[in-house]
């Protein structure tokens, strides 16, 4: 279809699905495309309700992806089962890392999170689930990289 002049292209209103299932940072997800962009929006989101609201979004697209199960499970204060079938690896460690917070144990939580930041560099929802978590404890030095706001407001 042609434009005119002054004519604003068409904006799709939902995430883009074009291209392999990913994440933010380009890192595969076992995900459909639909539920891989959703899960990027969650990635982005400024607070946990807009972060919740997009996780929703990807396991509708695909119930079966995990990761988005667990990190919603944790921001509701819920309990999921994830049976952990052929997830990547780097994906096996940020459920690791949430589901340690989201069963109090901040210790735990924290090295954890450590490892997996050192190893993927920057894993945005498994770092704010894990501070929003945080029961009081040891403070961790963890600290996302610029790609990523450092705040995160989150409802109570």
């Amino acid at each position: 279809m042609e434009q005119t002049q002054g004519q604003q292209p068409i904006r799709p209103t939902h995430p883009s699905t074009a291209g392999p299932a990913v994440e933010d940072h380009g890192r595969a997800v076992t995900a459909n495309q639909q539920a891989a962009a959703w899960y990027r929006d969650a990635q982005r989101a400024v607070d946990c309700r807009l972060a919740a609201a997009a996780l929703r979004l990807a396991v509708i697209a695909d119930p079966a992806f995990e990761l988005a199960v667990v990190d919603l499970s944790a921001i509701e204060g819920t309990t999921s089962q994830h049976p952990g079938h052929g997830q990547m690896n780097w994906e096996r460690h940020h459920i690791e890392v949430v589901s340690a917070a989201a069963t109090d144990d901040a210790v735990r939580a924290a090295d954890l999170l450590r490892e997996h930041l050192a190893n993927v560099g920057c894993d945005p929802l498994a770092y704010r689930i894990a501070a929003h978590l945080r029961q009081p404890g040891p403070v961790t030095d963890e600290r996302l990289p610029n790609c990523h706001p450092t705040t995160w407001k989150c409802c109570s």
